[in-house]
Formats: structure tokens, sequence, C-alpha cells
């Protein structure tokens, strides 16, 4: 090595040292204060994204755990597109998010089919959504589930059987105890017995542990079981989806734009495929606009259910 170039790497080492040196000494040096910020830095440092936040509510048709891993992401979706912050407000009972409504605690609401028939009139409700099925129509069906290995295989196989069902203000319930036992000339007495559970998916576990000879649910639910231990034995007929319901007291831009950016959701289109990947399937296949008439056909039942 030349005494030239080893004069350079000298001369190099003690510059990159002293660069060191100063950069540490500008990094650690509090004695002096640092640069002022700007008017626009400080403002914009100031500056909270302040939007304003309203209440979806959800009656008790499920467990907790499992109303937030299907519906927060709906709401993480109305968040991203509108200009409004939405959170959940679970009710303990069906009649709960009813009064939620009623009172303007939540600007909407998912209710079931039967309740807003039963309660529209009275509190002044109006749906403005209803999910499609995976048919693409706006109709749910209650459905009679057994376990797979039972040797129930219609309704007047359940003639002496434990039958377990979900609120008594689901379409569910009603339909089981109001419609579908009347046609086939069956009373309660006809049964073991019957017993009321909070949630639908108790219904399911109820009767796969063999606790219960048979469980009504809203066909969502069981779809969800067919291939783990559950059959299905006898459906009702097909009546309005379960809507989304708002109150005279949700303000209306906010009703507008949830509709509108329900509405603008076509699982066909890949860019919202991915998105209602994470929505509970009741949920997933979009919606379409709903209408108080639509539910008329449930009044029949509503009366039938009030007169006992």
């Amino acid at each position: 090595m030349s005494k030239t170039f080893r004069g350079i790497l000298i001369i190099a080492s003690i510059f990159f040292a002293l660069l060191i040196i100063f950069l540490y000494r500008q990094v650690v040096d509090i004695s002096r204060p640092f640069p002022p910020l700007s008017t626009d830095t400080l403002q914009a440092a100031q500056t909270v994204p302040s939007r304003p936040v309203y209440y979806f509510g959800v009656i008790s048709r499920f467990p907790p755990t499992l109303i937030y891993q299907g519906y927060q992401p709906i709401m993480d979706y109305l968040n991203a597109v509108t200009p409004y912050h939405f959170e959940l407000r679970l009710g303990k009972s069906y009649q709960q998010t009813v009064q939620q409504l009623v009172s303007g605690q939540v600007a909407a609401a998912f209710l079931g089919s039967f309740l807003f028939a039963k309660e529209s009139k009275r509190h002044h409700l109006r749906c403005i959504l209803k999910p499609l099925n995976a048919d693409g129509q706006p109709v749910l069906r209650a459905v009679v589930i057994t376990k797979s290995s039972s040797d129930i295989h219609s309704l007047k196989d359940l003639l002496g059987k434990k039958v377990a069902l979900p609120s008594r203000l689901s379409f569910s319930a009603n339909w089981f105890l109001y419609q579908a036992l009347p046609r086939q000339h069956l009373t309660l007495s006809d049964l073991d017995s019957v017993h009321i559970f909070a949630h639908h998916y108790t219904v399911v576990y109820e009767v796969l542990k063999g606790r219960f000879d048979a469980g009504v649910v809203k066909d969502r639910v069981a779809q969800s079981f067919l291939n783990r231990g559950i059959r299905i034995v006898a459906e009702s007929q097909p009546v309005p989806s379960s809507p989304i319901v708002v109150s005279e007291k949700s303000p209306k831009e906010v009703v507008q734009a949830v509709s509108r950016a329900l509405l603008a959701v076509d699982p066909q289109k890949p860019r919202y495929r991915k998105i209602v990947a994470r929505w509970d399937p009741e949920f997933a296949w979009g919606f379409v606009p709903a209408k108080a008439k639509d539910y008329l056909v449930l009044l029949p039942l509503v009366k039938t259910a009030e007169g006992h």
C-alpha cells in the first residue's frame, strides 16, 4: 500500500469520525430549542379528524361474540364510505333494541321480520333495506332441525318430543307455535316439552348435544350446520328477510347515507367480494329497498301470537 493511499485513508477516517461526532451532538443536544413549527404544521398536528358518531342496534338473535364477528365488518364498511362513524349497540333482548330505536339511542337497527311487523305501526318505525339470500331473493324461512341420526323426518314425528325454540319475538318461534303445529293438528300438549332459548345458535347446540330432539331456527343458521350433524325436516313459507329499520328520530341524511352505501354493494363485483366475505352470511349477498307493505304478510301471524 503506498504512502499516498495510506494518507488518504487516514484523512477519510478522521473526516467520518468528526462527522459522526457532529451528528451525535445535534441529536442529543437539548440545550437549544427545536425549530418552531409553522402555523400550518401546528394546525395540522392539532386537528383530529372528527365525524359524527351514530349507533346501529342489533337484536339479540346471536351471542355477542358472533354478532361482532359478522356485523362489525359492516360497520367498518359504512365508516369507510360515509361521512359518519357507526358503532354497534347490542340489545339484551329483541324489545330493548326497539326501545333504543324509538328513543333515538340508535339511528338504525337490524330487526327481525316478525318483530318489525309487530312494532312498526305502534312505534312509527320504517324499514329501509332487506338483505338478499344466496338465491338473490329478499326472503328467509324458518326451519325445523334435528340431528342427522334422528328418526324424526316430519313435523308429525315430533309427537312426544322435546323442542328448542329461539326468542318468542322471532319469526321462527311464532311460525312453529302458531302455524306449523296447528297445520299438523298438533298442540303443545302433544309434545314432551318446549323450551325458549335466547339465541338461534343455542338452539342448534342444544339439538346437537342431544338435550332436545328438534329445534327451530332461521334457515341461514341451519344451513351452516348441514354438514355438521344437522338435518332439516320442515320449513316455513318464505317471508320478507330481516330488515334494517329506522325511526322518526333517525337523521334523514344518515339514513340516506346508509341506504346508498349498502345498496351499492354488489357481491358479483371483485371489489365487493372481498368486503362481504367477512360479513354475516345473512347480509353477504347485498340488499334491496324495503317497504312496510312487504311485511303485511306477517300480520295474521302477529295477531294470532298476540291472542295467546
